[in-house]
Order: structure tokens, then C-alpha cells, then sequence
């Protein structure tokens, strides 16, 4: 019979060793917890489809710098993102939530500049939950799209969906308006 404190010891082993396991398990169902800018861009996005307009101004929702945006679907390879952006992604992997088929990406990609280890190009990865927040209509363009900041707006879709989803479908075009 083994001792009452190696029995304890057994237990406090277990009980941390559910810590990474918890952490993998996060990561792996839902992609890791929200960024603050995450958690602000989607409360900014919630906001402009509440006013109900057919088209929103992504420049309105973000207050960091960038020069496009590109939207892409859940799996997608490293080549058909690069390809998509036009530049090798290099933070690719970073994306947890890549695979996940309830989201999709906005990437805002700012300008390369030179930095202290070599030139750097700045990108802002934002997941978009589909159940809770919109929907994306890649049926035109199956391995996304990316629109120069001075013309990227969502065309916002609504339609009938039952209670608890996001009737809201959204494509990323180019302003209609002429901005």
C-alpha cells in the first residue's frame, strides 16, 4: 500500500499535468483566447451592423495602421495564403484558429519597413467567429480577396437564420462610394 503522502503527491501530479492538456484543448476547439484588438474590432463590427447599413468602412473599426486587408476561409495552405497576400506569411502558423471551419480571417498587412532585424512587414490577423458575429460569401472568390485601405468596405447580406446565429453575411469589396 503506498504512502498517504506519496498518494498526495500523485494527485497534485495530475492535477497539473491537466494545465497544458486544458491549454492544448483551447487552442486546438477554438483557436486560443480573443486579443484586446480582436475583442475591440469585433465589438466596433457588432456595433455597424446594428445600425443596419448595407455597407461598412473597415477603416472606421480600426485604429491601428495598415495599407490592405485581405479575407480568407479556414483551411487554406501557408502557399494559398502567401499567394493570396502576395509576400511569404511568415506568421502563418500563428493563426490557431486557421483550420477551425465556424471562423474566418481579416488580415490587415501595413507597409514593409526596415526595423532593427531586417525588414518587417506589420500584419494584424483578426478571427471572425461565423455563429456569432457574420458570416463571409467566398463563392466568388474561394481563396479570398484583398482590397487597398482607401476602398475596403464590407457589403453586409442579411438573411432569416434560427435564434442564437448571426443572420449577418458579409463579402470584403471595394467602396461604392468613391472614399
Amino acid at each position: 500500500m503506498p504512502s498517504r503522502s506519496f498518494v498526495k503527491l500523485i494527485g497534485l501530479i495530475l492535477l497539473l499535468s491537466l494545465g497544458p492538456l486544458s491549454i492544448y484543448f483551447l487552442y486546438k476547439q477554438t483557436g486560443g483566447l480573443e486579443s484586446r484588438r480582436e475583442l475591440a474590432f469585433h465589438r466596433h463590427i457588432r456595433f455597424s451592423f446594428m445600425a443596419g447599413t448595407d455597407e461598412v468602412d473597415i477603416k472606421t473599426l480600426t485604429d491601428w495602421p495598415w495599407e490592405t486587408v485581405c479575407a480568407f476561409d479556414a483551411g487554406l495552405s501557408q502557399s494559398q495564403v502567401d499567394t493570396l497576400v502576395g509576400f511569404s506569411f511568415g506568421n502563418f502558423s500563428q493563426l490557431t484558429w486557421r483550420d477551425l471551419d465556424d471562423h474566418w480571417t481579416l488580415l490587415f498587412i501595413d507597409s514593409e519597413r526596415e526595423t532593427n532585424w531586417g525588414d518587417h512587414r506589420p500584419t494584424i490577423p483578426i478571427r471572425i467567429p461565423k455563429d456569432t458575429i457574420a458570416s463571409y460569401d467566398f463563392s466568388e472568390d474561394n481563396n479570398g480577396r484583398c482590397v487597398a485601405r482607401p476602398d475596403a468596405t464590407l457589403k453586409v447580406y442579411r438573411h432569416d437564420v434560427p435564434q442564437g446565429l448571426s443572420p449577418v453575411i458579409v463579402e470584403l469589396t471595394k467602396s461604392t462610394a468613391g472614399t
